[in-house]
């Protein structure tokens, strides 16, 4: 049966139709908090896994397909239980780590998405944006209404919030923001990540009206909703027509031979 479909909003403001999350296992499930309010949500990709096309690498003289193995200088093969982790504090010099030490490092598995700030929208630098992006819908009946006054209010105020959660075994810091009828969350670099953007001078001098004038004459002419379906990767189907037309060749060739 095929969903319906949800309006989200991308950050720059425009909307593009987006299906309906599956029925299927979220990727994430959880609790929504702010102040005194807590309410069960669950989360799905916003993007779907993009179909790629694998090679793997091969012997040019015979064909065989090259095998990978972990190799010590002095002993040759390893086997993985003999594997330890390393950290380098010296060159050739390292302090072994071990798994009970590194477990102790990392988050608790703490099932909440906990809000902590409520900014104006569209102000984060986009270049904080780490790439990925869920939805987030109400879990259980209970969760719709606060859900939904959630969203109202966010949209109301003009607001996107600020909060930490865990994903994946790690803090995240990340956005939520409404998104049609749902609400969406993008995770987003540490600020501590951040390059200092290079300094630009004013060789050249200062633009003049005429320039401007031109510039956005033709800004203007190129202005007009995005329609994105015009953007579209086609990388993995080129790829594949060129495998195929060669498996084809190489099919038609053997039987020849």
């Amino acid at each position: 049966m095929a969903h319906n479909s949800i309006s989200a909003e991308t950050t720059a403001g425009s909307a593009v139709a987006v299906a309906s999350p599956p029925a299927g296992r979220p990727s994430w499930s959880g609790l929504l908090q702010f102040s005194l309010v807590t309410m069960p949500v669950k989360a799905y990709p916003a993007v779907s896994t993009t179909e790629t096309v694998h090679f793997n690498q091969l012997h040019a003289d015979c064909g065989q397909r090259l095998r990978y193995e972990k190799r010590c200088p002095v002993h040759g093969p390893v086997e993985t239980a003999a594997i330890v982790k390393g950290y380098p504090y010296a060159p050739d010099r390292y302090v072994v780590v071990e798994p009970a030490e590194l477990d102790k490092l990392r988050p608790a598995r703490d099932r909440s998405l906990r809000l902590e700030r409520f900014i104006d929208a569209r102000q984060v630098d986009p270049a904080l944006f780490a790439g990925r992006t869920l939805y987030l819908v109400p879990d259980g009946l209970a969760a719709h209404r606060p859900f939904r006054v959630l969203n109202e209010a966010l949209r109301q105020r003009d607001k996107w919030a600020i909060g930490r959660v865990v994903l994946s075994g790690h803090r995240q810091v990340a956005l939520l923001r409404p998104a049609g009828t749902i609400l969406a969350i993008d995770l987003l670099h540490y600020p501590s990540q951040m390059r200092t953007a290079p300094a630009f001078g004013q060789a050249g001098g200062a633009a003049s009206p005429e320039e401007l004038q031109l510039a956005t004459m033709l800004i203007d002419s190129a202005s007009g909703p995005a329609d994105w379906s015009q953007y579209r990767d086609d990388t993995a189907a080129e790829l594949r027509a060129l495998v195929e037309a060669r498996a084809s060749a190489h099919f038609w060739v053997t039987l020849a031979i």
